[in-house]
């Protein structure tokens, strides 16, 4: 099989948030001012790490043809969960309240390689998978904030 380059380019892109994305919630949760929202951020963790895993085992497949993308055409020009407005929240609504701002940035990523025609059936499902864990993660915070 054989990955088209604007695809691979736009995962590469969406692969290399989700990497810097990893730290950023890290220091969320590292905060001790943060601590009410601890479980918040560590589900976001989990999914970004889950994710990760399923592109790189997605990209290792021997059969896979992938084109070669100079890295400079691959960064990316803004970063998800990075707002240091986070990292000064007063209450737990203010705070899951801007985390599914981002989450919300995470899904319209993910929605943009879902829209291409040309996306790998593989490819779809773990989008697709990773859009409605992220959707999830969302209705367990409103839930965790009506409480």
């Amino acid at each position: 099989m054989e990955v088209n380059y604007k695809i691979y380019r736009k995962v590469k892109i969406y692969f290399n948030k989700v990497c810097a994305a990893i730290p950023h919630l890290e220091q969320l949760q590292e905060r001790s001012s943060l601590a009410f929202g601890a479980s918040l951020v560590q589900s976001r963790i989990e999914e970004m790490r889950l994710v990760q895993a399923e592109l790189v085992s997605f990209f290792m497949n021997p059969s896979l043809k992938v084109p070669f993308v100079p890295a400079s055409r691959c960064l990316a020009l803004m970063n998800w969960y990075s707002d240091n407005a986070l990292f000064s929240c007063a209450s737990l609504a203010a705070y899951s309240e801007m985390l599914v701002t981002e989450d919300h940035k995470v899904i319209q990523d993910a929605n943009y390689i879902l829209s291409d025609r040309l996306l790998p059936s593989r490819l779809k499902v773990i989008f697709e998978n990773h859009r409605s864990r992220l959707q999830g993660i969302q209705t367990s915070s409103d839930v965790l904030n009506k409480d």
